[in-house]
């Protein structure tokens, strides 16, 4: 049985570990001037090295070559490392030992002497997993551990360590490796393996490593199983799609070209895309874009230096409010974690609402409530001491923080500030009510919102029906409840021409007093004449006929 590439192409020497050369200096440097601490702690994301260095550490320690050439990988001790037969070398996997009864087993031995070497070295995997009693237990011997001891625990959550753990031991922090490191050792492995793979290919599968050095090895040996490892191959298996396609979207993006965005999007999934792969490149280009838009373009490794002038240009197209706004809505297609039975669907919606344009942030209630006090006094003066306090007169669109007049909240009004009633949503929330409009008031006083397609319509039903019942509540002062209907079934059977307040009792007393009741006239009944009733103090009277 053949031996899997990332084990077999596992680095034996600190040269050979790549994307962390800062840790590699620091830890020869300390093999150099012999101060060996007792215990380290290795963190960082998966695949960067992190047991690999334990390993390292564990051959420099106890290598019997001169300390500028350790680990020789020559001397016994050194090959019983990497034929896993030192006993002196102890792994544990604490995800399957998170126990304190294991910790306090594997500490009754920690005052042995090592048998062959001359430390002994436990390297514990996963250390986050261990339980507060197991952290508890080991806390003690990392304090006082005896000088032939030494500790390495390696971690990809370093928060769930306890801060009295941190403290004992040496923090090293592991990074991402380079696109281009992994591209270069991937080239290595290919040639020394005789594997034959186009450099697109390779490229592919770095990207999908996502900066780690053993998914991508484990993907090109799972590529090369196949025979020659070729792009299409790759992106057919990954699930990926060109860059091509990427760029075509993001180009109908800037364009504002509906059709050709939602047809690439189509043609891509059709062609076996998967679409939440496609939005988390399309996220990643967009992010790219956005670095360069706000003169960080530098940190933006992946580009070629040919590739990045074409790229600045674009970036050039779009403001830095547009760049944010896709970036977060191609970004939540990107994480979740179900799809309908229209998986792309997620993915237009977001093309869609990224095309338009980015609308300026609606002004907070309360700083309309501030200019409408600031507005008031020049209003009372121009009126004159005798006359009635005029009602301010207040910035488009209208506040409606406190229902004014009569209290009643109308469809119309609802409509004229749904832009911005739709703003106080983050984007997620939002998308599915784009294509809606409110219809009317219904018998049971519940806003009716009309969809044009069911899905959309169970999308807000299943997500964003409560927090907008909470923003239209905030902001009309107000118990709303929203219904969604299907235009086409809807039939407004018995409705209301509008809602009729709930005033909170904080703000009762901040209510204008209501206006003396006119007498009954035909007249009365207008809408019409009752608003002028209401806030212009007008007085129904009756004429003879």
């Amino acid at each position: 049985m053949s031996q899997a590439l990332y084990l077999k192409w596992r680095p034996q020497t600190f040269d050979d570990v790549i994307g962390q050369e800062h840790i590699m200096r620091t830890l020869r440097n300390a093999l150099r001037l012999d101060h060996i601490h007792h215990a380290y702690l290795f963190a960082g994301p998966r695949g960067t090295g992190k047991t690999t260095t334990a390993r390292l550490m564990a051959k420099a320690v106890n290598c019997l070559a001169p300390v500028a050439e350790r680990p020789c990988n020559q001397c016994e001790l050194c090959r019983a490392v990497n034929e896993a037969r030192l006993m002196d070398l102890v792994e544990i996997d604490a995800a399957s030992h998170t126990g304190v009864d294991d910790i306090r087993e594997l500490l009754e031995k920690v005052n042995f002497r090592p048998i062959q070497a001359r430390y002994k070295v436990y390297v514990m995997d996963e250390a986050h997993m261990l339980s507060t009693s197991a952290f508890n237990a080991l806390l003690k011997t990392l304090e006082e551990p005896p000088e032939h001891v030494i500790f390495v625990l390696a971690t990809t959550e370093v928060h769930k360590i306890p801060a009295t753990v941190l403290s004992r031991c040496q923090r090293f922090e592991f990074r991402r490796i380079p696109l281009a490191d992994i591209t270069q050792r991937l080239q290595k492995i290919s040639l020394a393996e005789k594997i034959e793979a186009e450099p697109q290919a390779l490229d592919l599968i770095a990207r999908a490593a996502t900066g780690s050095m053993r998914d991508a090895t484990s993907l090109l040996d799972q590529m090369a199983s196949g025979g020659a490892v070729r792009a299409d191959y790759v992106r057919q298996i990954l699930g990926t799609e060109r860059r091509e396609v990427v760029q075509t979207l993001i180009q109908a993006w800037l364009d504002k070209q509906l059709k050709v965005g939602i047809c690439t999007i189509n043609a891509a999934v059709d062609d076996g895309a998967d679409p939440r792969q496609l939005a988390k490149q399309i996220t990643d280009f967009l992010r790219g874009l956005l670095l360069m838009r706000l003169g960080a373009g530098e940190t933006w490794r992946e580009p070629s230096t040919e590739e990045r002038p074409r790229y600045q240009k674009l970036a050039e197209q779009a403001t830095s409010a547009q760049l944010v706004q896709a970036v977060q809505l191609f970004s939540g297609v990107a994480a979740e974690r179900r799809s309908g039975w229209q998986p792309q669907l997620s993915l237009e919606l977001a093309f869609i609402a990224a095309t338009r344009p980015p609308e300026s942030a609606p002004v907070a209630p309360e700083m309309r409530a501030r200019a409408q006090e600031q507005t008031a006094p020049a209003r009372e003066k121009k009126a004159g001491p005798a006359s009635k306090p005029a009602k301010p007169t207040t910035p488009s669109p209208p506040p409606a923080a406190v229902p004014a007049g009569d209290g009643s909240i109308t469809v119309q009004e609802i409509s004229s500030r749904w832009k911005e009633i739709l703003h106080y949503l983050s984007a997620p929330l939002r998308a599915p009510l784009w294509s809606t409009e409110p219809l009317a008031i219904d018998a049971e006083s519940a806003l009716v919102l009309g969809f044009r397609h069911a899905f959309h319509r169970n999308k807000a039903q299943e997500s964003s029906v409560q927090p907008l019942e909470a923003v239209l509540n905030k902001l009309f002062n107000q118990q709303i409840q929203v219904r969604c209907v299907l235009k086409d079934e809807w039939t407004p059977a018995r409705t209301k021409t509008a809602l009729q307040p709930v005033v909170k009792p904080e703000t009762r007393a901040a209510q204008p007093p209501e206006p003396p009741a006119p007498p009954a006239a035909h007249g009365a009944e207008d809408t019409l004449v009752k608003r002028a009733v209401a806030e212009l103090g007008a007085v129904v009277r009756e004429v003879d006929a």
